[in-house]
């Protein structure tokens, strides 16, 4: 004889529900987020002594930051470093009677636009650089493996290394001068006689 359990009560199977934060919590809590974000990027971590120190204000680690010059002349060493080290030397004396040096050079801190037609088309001697004559050397050609931003920072790079006293060049003017040597149709390295002769200065 079977049991009859018709009358039990049985419990409905759980499902989900549609219930939802109420938006005033939702609102409170975005704006506790952003209130703790912007308090925390303000105070910079109340420069607490385990994050910052020795530093107890915010001018003081903005001060550590290099300048737009000094990253710009730390690129251009960079890649003196491994285009030009190896003909101009580490200490920019250049090599024997056929390399020039870059330091103490009345070109390098003459006009930019004269040596940047010089790195973007190459230099074949003679040349006179600081009373010295030097003869036969060849410079290769950097404007194709050059950008300009590169080329800005190279040269920033030797006018202001080995006590040259010169100062850093933009972009702009790279490009400028990058014109001016395409207008003048020059097709090879240059020499002396050809850089006078398209308009760019001769230091004398």
């Amino acid at each position: 004889m079977s049991e009859d359990f018709s009358n039990v009560n049985e419990q409905s199977e759980p499902s989900s529900g549609g219930a939802q934060m109420p938006m005033g919590i939702f609102i409170g809590l975005i704006l506790l987020g952003y209130i703790g974000c912007y308090k925390v990027d303000q105070l910079n971590a109340n420069f607490a002594a385990n994050v910052h120190a020795p530093f107890t204000e915010p001018d003081e680690v903005a001060s550590l930051a290099p300048s737009a010059r000094e990253l710009l002349v730390a690129r251009g060493k960079q890649i003196y470093s491994k285009s030009c080290v190896a003909c101009h030397q580490a200490n920019g004396a250049g090599s024997g009677t056929d390399i020039p040096p870059l330091a103490g050079s009345e070109w390098v801190k003459g006009d930019p636009a004269t040596i940047v037609a010089i790195a973007q088309m190459g230099l074949i001697g003679p040349i006179s650089v600081a009373g010295k004559n030097y003869g036969a050397g060849t410079m290769t050609p950097a404007g194709e493996t050059l950008s300009a931003d590169e080329m800005a920072a190279v040269i920033s790079y030797i006018r202001i290394e080995w006590g040259n006293g010169g100062d850093t060049i933009s972009t702009d003017e790279v490009n400028a001068a990058r014109k001016a040597v395409n207008d003048s149709s020059q097709s090879g390295q240059w020499t002396v006689e050809g850089l006078k002769a398209a308009g760019f200065a001769i230091p004398e």
